[in-house]
């Protein structure tokens, strides 16, 4: 379960992140790769990092596995669960650039700065089911990548292969697949922000309950579907902001309203689904802005020229 997030403000800049909602905390924090950082792959030539990242991740054995990341230049790339359809390549294949699952995440964020880069290199792209260490296993992952200018989604099944798909719409959530989730907002083409206005049946007048009848129907359980929905017509419909602040908060008040609380979600282990975090990255300032289920207070970190020219990773 997850759900992500993209828009720009009045000036291009680009506000992007994510909700990070499982049945545990992994004990994840946020990660600063600096450049010449050593980069590891399963299938092609180690190397070592050119372009600073920040993000929220976990590190095993001195490798950065993030959740979600950006790297200097404003490019970013998050990983939402998709349980069901993900089917990746049992092997290399020969003549193609084999890449571990996880490792989608910095090959991409290392070799690119625009959206436009990256579409063109997945043509020649085979994803393997390949762990990062035997005690890991394989997640089942879609990811939604983003720059200033654009969105894509990227997915994997048996059914389709590898897919792209344009994300004009700036969401991305969990299982079915993001084609059937862009077709089910078919269901919700009569939303209307505006309050409900008097109605007359056969000579009846019918009115409205109160005031807050705007988005009537608008969905607010957190299956996937109704979560896509709803953080589409949000992202769709919310004003238009200025500045920094304005634009943290419009990104946090969209993706808090269909954050999981626990006690609403108990998944078949029995333990509670909850939004562990949600988090933000401004491209303008390079700040990487989140708050914990815990800790509400909002927290900002920055690639810095320090941090960036580290001999080592800087986890917060």
């Amino acid at each position: 379960m997850c759900t992500g997030l993209r828009f720009t403000d009045d000036q291009g800049n680009l506000y992007f992140g994510r909700n990070l909602d499982v049945g545990q905390d992994y004990g994840e924090k946020v990660i600063v790769t600096p450049r010449n950082y050593p980069l590891p792959y399963k299938f092609l030539a180690d190397t070592k990092t050119s372009k600073a990242v920040i993000g929220m991740g976990i590190v095993v054995d001195g490798y950065p596995s993030y959740f979600d990341c950006f790297n200097e230049d404003g490019l970013g790339i998050a990983g939402l669960n998709f349980p069901h359809y993900a089917q990746f390549s049992k092997e290399p294949v020969n003549g193609k650039i084999n890449l571990a699952s996880y490792e989608i995440m910095l090959w991409v964020t290392q070799n690119f700065t625009t959206v436009k880069e990256v579409k063109e290199a997945l043509k020649n792209v085979n994803l393997v089911s390949e762990a990062i260490t035997s005690e890991f296993a394989v997640a089942p992952l879609h990811w939604i990548i983003s720059d200033n200018e654009e969105a894509i989604v990227v997915e994997v099944s048996k059914q389709y292969g590898m897919k792209v798909f344009e994300d004009k719409l700036g969401v991305l959530t969990n299982s079915p697949d993001f084609n059937w989730q862009v077709t089910n907002l078919g269901n919700y083409t009569g939303l209307s922000p505006h309050d409900a206005t008097v109605q007359n049946w056969n000579g009846q007048e019918v009115m409205p309950w109160g005031v807050g009848t705007g988005s009537l129907g608008l969905p607010g359980d957190s299956i996937p579907a109704s979560r896509f929905a709803k953080v589409a017509y949000l992202n769709a419909n919310y004003p238009t902001q200025k500045g920094e602040t304005a634009n943290v908060a419009k990104f946090f008040n969209i993706l808090k309203s269909v954050a999981m609380v626990k006690g609403s979600v108990i998944n078949n282990q029995g333990k509670d689904e909850y939004t562990v975090y949600t988090a933000c990255y401004s491209s303008k300032t390079k700040t990487y802005y989140c708050n914990y289920a815990t800790d509400f207070e909002l927290k900002k970190y920055t690639i810095t020229d320090e941090n960036l020219s580290l001999n080592k990773l800087t986890i917060y």
